[in-house]
């Protein structure tokens, strides 16, 4: 009984962000109402306050979710890397095609900046899935697998770029835009300023 009452809170929770989601794409986040992502579920408004108590909470939800899918890949391949240009790559491939594949949550950032921008959007699993990067860094600066190099600007470069960049290519009205091209351009564009730094 236990068993089909956890299922039951998992899907509920899942249909809400879900809801959640594909309103924010419809009115905005701005004009999204919690009425709003109710009607959407079709659940009484009682089980929604159940899970969440605001639509920011909707969004921190669907943003902590993504961070737990792709976090987990990115720490594994990151883990293999045998040198910077490969921890690099195993940190951007992952994410960018990830974003590509989950396109909803990076076009709903691109087209509510202004009101993501007014309360901090730094979630929990986001901001462990950073420490965990740092941590790797240090560890692979240790290890001699990174040259030594600021840990701070490291990490935050790599963060900006990734989801920079992810976001524009989410934007391209162009269907074909090259996922390739995209993670070749991050990719080059980090390691040339880590070795730039190196030779001065």
């Amino acid at each position: 009984m236990t068993g089909k009452r956890e299922e039951n809170k998992k899907s509920n929770r899942e249909l809400i962000i879900k809801s959640g989601i594909d309103v924010f794409l419809e009115k905005g986040i701005n004009q999204t109402t919690v009425r709003d992502i109710i009607r959407k579920t079709n659940l009484a408004s009682g089980t929604f306050y159940n899970y969440f108590k605001s639509k920011e909470e909707v969004l921190v939800a669907a943003l902590d979710d993504a961070a737990v899918q792709i976090g987990q890949v990115m720490r594994d391949q990151r883990k293999k890397a045998k040198n910077l240009e490969e921890f690099v790559l195993f940190q951007i491939e992952p994410f960018l095609k990830f974003a590509k594949e989950h396109s909803s949550i990076f076009l709903i950032l691109n087209s509510n900046l202004n009101m993501v921008e007014s309360f901090s959007i730094e979630t929990p699993m986001m901001t462990l899935e950073l420490r965990y990067l740092r941590e790797d860094v240090i560890a692979g600066i240790e290890q001699g697998i990174l040259p030594n190099i600021d840990v701070d600007y490291f990490c935050t470069s790599i963060q900006s770029v990734a989801e920079g960049v992810a976001r524009t290519f989410i934007s391209k009205k162009d269907s074909k835009a090259d996922i390739d091209l995209a993670i070749k351009f991050c990719t080059n564009f980090i390691v040339s300023g880590v070795k730039s730094t190196q030779n001065v």
